[in-house]
């Protein structure tokens, strides 16, 4: 499995951001034939991190911004439910008295030495390998967001957009073409394309007709001519009513 991590550095120091950049890439480049290399975004202010729409694997900080330090990130963090490692780079603020311990946290005393962020980053590999959900990975024009194969009902495409029909009743719009979308998703067995512009999750499929299914939120989508093959195949591995028909 690859365990490539994408890492928000935010240091409110140039001189120690930088040095920090070499450590984390140093580390990559050992790891580049192994778990897979750190992708790594830099960050000098707390607005730049906050307002970033990447959902980081871990997060390094050492802000030492009056209005919004490091602990005042983290706990933005935490509120925008991202449970991700963060671990504090201790220079002049001592972040274990800034206020009640948040979960997940690690602190490091600055100067950074190679053999602790080495074991941290073993640390934060390991719990991503441990606690590893495959997702959907979709964007739109403001964030990127993450979703579970189980939690999607079908997408339907709409020219340059398509929109995600969640299980629990919700829809969310994602910036994608729906024929790109359908090939990002050959890791997701459960998906079947029906149609130039639907795609739905065969398991949350409740009926299937001559031409048509109707879903489990009683929608009903068009089988299009040339896709009905496909999907009565894949139903009989992945459909909960493969051999049923109306």
């Amino acid at each position: 499995m690859d365990t490539s991590l994408h890492i928000a550095l935010c240091d409110s120091d140039p001189g120690d951001r930088k040095q920090m950049e070499r450590l984390l890439s140093r580390e990559s480049d050992k790891r580049v034939n192994t778990t897979g290399v750190f992708y790594i975004d830099t960050f000098g202010g707390v607005e730049a991190i906050l307002n970033s729409p990447i959902h980081y694997d871990a997060y390094f900080l050492d802000s030492t911004d009056p209005l919004c330090d490091s602990y005042g990130i983290a706990k933005a963090i935490r509120d925008k439910g991202i449970l991700s490692p963060i671990v504090y780079c201790i220079s002049s603020i001592d972040y274990r008295q800034s206020g009640p311990m948040l979960s997940n946290c690690v602190f490091m005393n600055k100067p950074i030495k190679v053999a602790d962020l080495s074991l941290v980053l073993e640390e934060i590999i390991t719990q991503k390998r441990d606690n590893y959900i495959p997702t959907i990975e979709m964007r739109n024009q403001y964030e990127t967001f993450y979703l579970e194969a189980k939690n999607v009902l079908y997408f339907v495409g709409n020219g340059y957009t398509v929109d995600v029909h969640m299980t629990d009743g919700t829809i969310r719009q994602a910036t994608a073409f729906i024929d790109r979308l359908w090939r990002d998703l050959y890791n997701f067995p459960t998906f079947q394309i029906i149609s130039p512009t639907t795609i739905v999750n065969m398991p949350y499929i409740a009926q299937m007709g001559l031409g048509h299914v109707i879903m489990r939120d009683s929608t009903r989508h068009s089988i299009k001519l040339g896709y009905a093959k496909d999907l009565k195949k894949e139903m009989k591995k992945y459909g909960p009513n493969a051999e049923k028909t109306t």
